[in-house]
């Protein structure tokens, strides 16, 4: 009996955290919506997502950076994108660049 209402309490513990994972997303306001499209179209920019409200991740090829990555060019357009976002956006967020699948180039944050 007691493993029965042990398995229950897991069972009852994960599936909560699991809604809570999952109520955790949110909804992007327009003007991210809008500065995300703007991003994503840029030349060198393969793709731009925010992974939290403050958070804009946009991936970038060796068009925008060079090969091997240039984190000169990177931390610069990192900065521009910053700026752009600061008026675009009018709340806090970091910008970070990256290229493959982690390999954070460069951050710029707006306070």
């Amino acid at each position: 009996m007691r493993f029965f209402i042990s398995v229950i309490f897991f069972a009852i513990l994960i599936f909560g955290f699991s809604r809570y994972a999952i109520l955790e997303e949110y909804d992007l306001t327009a003007s991210q919506k809008h500065f995300t499209a703007i991003v994503r179209g840029l030349p060198g920019i393969t793709s731009a997502q925010w992974k939290t409200p403050i958070s804009l991740w946009a991936q970038v090829s060796s068009k925008a950076v060079g090969s091997p990555p240039n984190i000169a060019k990177a931390q610069q357009l990192s900065d521009i994108l910053a700026e752009r976002g600061r008026t675009a956006l009018r709340q806090p967020f970091c910008i970070h660049i990256y290229q493959g699948s982690t390999n954070e180039l460069a951050r710029s944050c707006v306070y």
